[in-house]
């Protein structure tokens, strides 16, 4: 008999295994919201440190965010689009970046595809994840200076 038992003497109701397999398949969508989250938390606290390590170096803080994407990527945000203009024009990145029609001399570009990250682009991530973090500054306060 394929039903399972409480104990020796009194098998389960195929009502109460439907039960405790709608239960066990709650359980299982519930982890499996978990890990999604998990693995979206982790990207954000990736993000969040390199942007902290990087400081002001933002296209290099784009490209540690890159390297969780899949490619092709499409970038439309202004200031993104910059940033992969700059990883296009040092080599760490193979991008195509679309312009504006030209109303004048000058054409902001309004969307970019980035393909890859070149193996320079990748030799850059490595140093920058070898960085050694930056030493705390002391916040010790200055000795007032008296006027004579």
């Amino acid at each position: 008999m394929s039903l399972m038992m409480n104990d020796l003497t009194h098998p389960e109701t195929p009502s109460d295994l439907g039960k405790r397999i709608a239960a066990l398949n709650a359980v299982v969508r519930q982890l499996s919201e978990d890990a999604q989250w998990l693995r979206a938390e982790a990207k954000r606290l990736r993000t969040e440190h390199a942007r902290t390590r990087l400081g002001n170096r933002m296209p290099l803080w784009f490209l540690l965010q890159l390297q969780h994407e899949e490619f092709p990527v499409r970038i439309f945000e202004p200031g993104e689009v910059r940033y992969v203009s700059v990883l296009t024009a040092t080599g760490l990145v193979d991008a195509e970046i679309g312009a504006l029609e030209a109303k004048g001399r000058y054409a902001p570009s309004r969307a970019a595809t980035v393909r890859r990250i070149t193996e320079y682009g990748h030799a850059e991530i490595a140093r920058i994840e070898d960085m050694p973090e930056p030493a705390p500054a002391s916040m010790l306060r200055a000795p007032e200076v008296r006027a004579v």
